[in-house]
Formats: structure tokens, sequence, C-alpha cells
């Protein structure tokens, strides 16, 4: 049981394709294996903790109406093989807007921590983009990257460089659910 250890997620582009601005629940399509890797989080006792970017809401793209109803539709699939979510937080801010809970600002972290009462002592952060990974380093979390969509090589680039540390590179959400939950049992 690792009830310590938290998984934050990210969403476009590692649980599901990204479309660019995914509007509409019927627009969701999540990876193959997404949901049984949630559950096995869940399974072994993980907290899941999705956060997110989504500026489409300040571009005016899509409505928070239709964000919440994407976000049932997640959660209602990921139940009916089972798996869940502890939580949802989302940045619904334009970049230039200088919030602090766009990625790879740790707004979203300090909400999730203050809410669910989870810890980042013991967390992992995946995600498919660069921000998912300066996200992880920002708070001390293990990043892993799932090279699921067109930017992923933009994060690899940034770790040769030095910029950037990763601790895992994933083809799929399954595979970095595998290597998390190898690791966890290492650092027992």
């Amino acid at each position: 049981m690792h009830s310590d250890v938290t998984v934050f997620v990210d969403r476009d582009g590692t649980l599901n394709e990204d479309p660019g601005y995914l509007s509409s629940p019927d627009g969701l399509v999540l990876y193959p294996g997404v949901v049984e890797a949630v559950a096995r989080l869940k399974q072994a006792g993980c907290s899941v903790v999705l956060v997110t970017n989504q500026s489409g809401i300040g571009r005016g793209y899509l409505t928070r109406t239709n964000l919440q109803a994407i976000h049932d539709k997640l959660e209602n699939v990921l139940m009916k093989g089972g798996g869940s979510l502890d939580g949802i937080f989302f940045c619904p801010h334009l970049p230039d807007e200088g919030c602090d809970c766009r990625k790879p600002k740790t707004g979203l972290i300090h909400q999730a921590v203050e809410t669910l009462k989870v810890s980042t002592a013991h967390s992992y952060m995946v995600g498919d983009k660069q921000s998912d990974m300066e996200l992880a380093n920002n708070i001390g979390a293990i990043g892993v990257l799932v090279t699921t969509s067109s930017v992923s090589h933009e994060a690899i680039k940034a770790e040769m460089r030095g910029g950037l540390h990763i601790e895992s590179i994933t083809l799929t959400f399954s595979d970095a659910v595998e290597w998390i939950l190898q690791d966890v049992v290492k650092k027992q």
C-alpha cells in the first residue's frame, strides 16, 4: 500500500489525444491502456491528481461548463475501468496573464496539497511536455515523460542541454505507470 505516494498527471497528450483545445466530451479519446493504468495506481494505494493547463478557456474556445463535461466523461470512463482521480486542478489562464497556476508554475500543486492533503514528498509528475517536467523539478517530484505527443522531444532536448532533469522517459502512460510502481517498490 502506497498511500503516501501522489502521482500528478497531465491530461492532453498524456492521458488522451491532444486535438489542440479539446472543447467537447465527444472529442475525448483516451490512449490505449490509460484506464487500466489509472486503476493500477489506485489499486496500489496511490493518489492520482490531474493537473492541466486549459488556456482554451481564456482564449474563448471552451467554457468552464464544457471543461466540466469533459472531466465528467473522463471520470466516468476511469470509474468503469476500476480507476478514479482524487482531484482535478486546472489553469484557465492565457500564458501571458502572469498567474501562479499555469504549469510549470506550482499553483495547481499547492491547490491540490491544500485541498486533498496529498504530499509532494513522495510524488511523481507524468506528462508529455517540457512544462510538465519543469513542474516536476519545481516541486521536487520525480519527472516521468511520456513521448505520446509531438512536443515531447523538446523536453528531451532540454534535458540533453542540462537545463532539465527527467527521471524516466517512457513511450506511453501505461509504461510510465509500470515504471512508477517498480520505482516505488525499490524505494521501500
